[in-house]
């Protein structure tokens, strides 16, 4: 079913299907983004747990928290403020960041309009009808409250509006204003700091190098693989022209490797040893990581999807109908035929795989995790395909298991953390793709970021 409101910025009428169930649509006139009004997308959503005026005081705090960078903050932020799904909020937040109008569609009589200054350059609206225009420049002074917490009270008159900003949360953002406006306010001279301790993300960027596109040493050319021998050297390897740099823990080049110029690299890990194997059509060969000089290649035969080293040294092979473990001196220890088989509704790109300290495999699905125990027998699928904190809006490029079990799978929408049982934990925010990510034996998490031409090392705080 089909409703008409108007757009709350040029008045232009605009539709709303229920059957689509958007919460947000764009105004073919103006160009603005505008929150559909909440009675009009009820049916079968969450209900908002703010309303009317304060709903423009969130949309003001998002966007200071896209000017800050912290995007997945103000994902949360409008998704609980207005009941939305996470690619609904998403919308929202990205029109914000692009520097759009975001309007409120509210149209019920008799209520306020509130024009909110984002404090980014650009305006965040509600887009309902006027009644005082004091209240729209108080709330623009409560913005710049939250922006210039020290430099407005000095512009301002000081202690007035240190007094509003204290009582934001717990009197009201609106009544706040009001009782500066109205010169009812109390002034106090020396305003009480709650004293609120913050949690630090889940990880943060500690190291970085690279940065630029090249063939030198430390310049990247579609460079998608990466990997860490045993001495935590950090090996990085080009797609299509066989080049394998290699580079101390921080960084600094130290050589480079050349597999073979006609060889295209799906799949490439060092062993503990610094023993390169990388996947060139149906073998795998090996080099020396010091010296770079070319080794035998493995005794078999195997079109090879993906591999990793895992925490003890051995290194395991995935292909779409074989899965193999070599120990340190590459003899086979496991080697399963159409190990997938019985797996219902199998998927996978075998773009990357995972092994935890227990030895349990995790093997990259198109939209989820496979998770298999040191035999290679399936125990258990994480994350699906959706929108959802736990699920994964595009196919998922790469995972990694930290120390604790801990499993990190990258989509569009960041690098997403789950307990080992599969219970969605956090995400760290990336922008790119991670063709590639693994832990040290620091556990610290290393990605390669192809897009970026650059090697990100994170280091965890939870």
């Amino acid at each position: 079913m089909t409703q008409s409101f108007q757009c709350p910025n040029c008045h232009a009428p605009l539709e709303y299907d229920e059957d689509r169930a958007a919460a947000t649509v764009r105004c073919e006139y103006c160009n603005s983004t505008v929150i559909v009004p909440e009675e009009l997308r009820r049916a079968g959503r969450q209900p908002s747990m703010v309303s009317g005026m304060d709903q423009a005081v969130v949309l003001a705090e998002t966007a200071m928290l896209v000017q800050r960078g912290e995007k997945i903050e103000a994902i949360k932020q409008v998704r609980e403020a207005f009941g939305m799904g996470l690619k609904e909020a998403k919308d929202v937040v990205d029109a914000i960041e692009r520097h759009e109008t975001v309007h409120l569609g509210e149209i019920s009589a008799g209520s306020v309009r509130i024009d909110v200054a984002s404090g980014a350059g650009y305006p965040v609206t509600s887009g309902q009808a006027a009644r005082s225009p004091w209240l729209r420049i108080g709330c623009v002074v409560l913005v710049l409250l939250i922006v210039g917490s020290f430099v407005v009270p000095l512009l301002l008159g000081g202690g007035a509006l240190w007094w509003a900003g204290s009582q934001v949360k717990e009197s009201g953002a609106i009544e706040a204003v009001q009782q500066v406006l109205e010169g009812t306010a109390v002034s106090v001279n020396e305003p009480t700091v709650p004293n609120v301790t913050e949690t630090p993300a889940f990880a943060q960027i500690v190291l970085q190098f690279g940065g630029e596109e090249g063939v030198g040493p430390g310049f990247f050319n579609d460079t998608r693989r990466i990997a860490v021998d045993g001495a935590g050297n950090i090996y990085t390897g080009d797609y299509s022209n066989g080049r394998i740099q290699v580079f101390d823990a921080d960084g600094n080049f130290l050589s480079q490797i050349n597999a073979g110029e006609d060889l295209y690299m799906v799949a490439m890990t060092v062993d503990r040893n610094g023993v390169v194997y990388v996947a060139k059509a149906d073998q795998v060969l090996r080099f020396d990581g010091v010296t770079g000089a070319a080794l035998d290649p493995l005794p078999l035969k195997i079109r090879v999807g993906t591999m990793t080293t895992a925490p003890d040294g051995s290194v395991i092979i995935v292909a779409e109908d074989r899965l193999l473990r070599l120990d340190g001196r590459g003899s086979v220890t496991l080697d399963l035929a159409d190990p997938f088989a019985d797996i219902a509704d199998f998927g996978a790109t075998f773009d990357d795989v995972a092994v935890d300290g227990a030895g349990n495999l995790y093997v990259l699905g198109a939209d989820t995790v496979y998770k298999l125990d040191s035999n290679g027998r399936f125990v258990n699928r994480i994350g699906s395909r959706g929108d959802g904190d736990d699920q994964f809006s595009t196919p998922p490029s790469s995972l990694a298991v930290d120390g604790q079990g801990r499993i990190y799978v990258n989509d569009f929408d960041g690098i997403k953390v789950f307990d080992g049982n599969g219970r969605y934990l956090d995400m760290i925010p990336f922008n790119g793709v991670a063709f590639d990510m693994l832990f040290t034996t620091q556990n610290q998490l290393l990605v390669m970021d192809r897009n970026g031409n650059r090697v990100l090392t994170y280091q965890l705080n939870q």
